[in-house]
């Protein structure tokens, strides 16, 4: 009986490092939330406090930013873990553990109400600046931390812009090489069509009906569905339309006077014209009149 006794008194005499949130709040313009407390020797502090028995850190790091300043955070993101051993500067005796995190707030910065936890005397002070004030020291670690966190962000940033500026010029240059080979498939394929077209004209009309020239046809329709698998599509021109430079080539008058009418209708199609999407890649050549 006496020796489990003198078990319990020692256990009742173990102590326990006692865990606390630090809340590093910061505003839409980059600012951060400090204020003066009596309770680390007037120094400037963050938001935080201790946690409550079956309570989680960010729940606990909501509720003691929310006690202590009247802001409702939304967004958090944890930072790091830090513990202050018997720090003179706290106006008690104790093993403290941290567990840090950065508060984004993006309401109005003038929303704080203070209580007695957190001192009336607070301000919104850039990062870098506040590390010119007297700041309690694990504070100041939370802040070191965040501007180099910052920086690392900026320069993670800075990469992955420029990663997609090249992935974008890369992807162009792919489109465009895959253009010009397109481009120069499809010119070699127009001669053979033109090739088709040209012995089709001259079938005789009794022959028109025949197996040999249907599977000329056969052929025909399928290198211009080749074609239009590649987006090439041929330019719509009869004759009587109007000539367009932009899409038609005149290659021959038929008389003197010709020349000196106003050639501005397509008297004859010679051959046919070609355009993937609004470039052409071969005009229609014409006979104008």
């Amino acid at each position: 009986m006496f020796k489990n006794k003198k078990n319990e008194e020692k256990k009742e005499e173990e102590k326990y490092p006692e865990v606390c949130t630090g809340a590093l709040i910061i505003n839409k313009e980059g600012r951060v939330l400090l204020s003066r407390s009596p309770k680390w020797d007037g120094k400037y502090i963050i938001s935080g406090g201790h946690l409550k028995y079956g309570e989680g850190l960010e729940e606990g790091v909501k509720r003691e930013i929310k006690e202590e300043t009247g802001l409702e955070i939304k967004k958090t993101e944890r930072l790091s873990f830090d513990d202050a051993v018997f720090d003179s500067k706290y106006f008690q005796k104790k093993h403290l553990i941290f567990c840090d995190f950065l508060c984004y707030y993006d309401g109005n910065s003038n929303d704080v109400k203070t209580n007695e936890e957190f001192e009336k005397e607070y301000l919104w002070i850039s990062p870098e600046e506040s590390l010119k004030l007297e700041i309690q020291e694990e504070s100041k670690r939370v802040i070191e931390k965040y501007i180099e966190h910052k920086k690392n962000l900026e320069g993670w940033k800075r990469c992955q812009a420029d990663f997609e500026n090249y992935r974008k010029m890369q992807d162009e240059r792919m489109k465009e090489l895959g253009f010009l080979l397109k481009e120069d498939m499809v010119m070699q394929i127009f001669p053979v069509l033109d090739n088709f077209q040209a012995s089709i004209e001259h079938v005789p009309e009794d022959q028109k009906k025949s197996a040999w020239v249907e599977g000329m046809l056969h052929i025909q329709r399928q290198l211009e569905n080749v074609l239009k698998d590649n987006g090439i599509t041929e330019i719509e021109a009869k004759e009587g339309d109007k000539f367009n430079p932009n899409l038609h080539e005149a290659i021959h008058q038929e008389s003197e006077n010709s020349k000196q009418k106003s050639k501005d209708k397509i008297k004859k199609i010679i051959q046919k014209g070609y355009k993937i999407g609004n470039k052409v890649i071969r005009a229609v050549k014409v006979i104008v009149e």
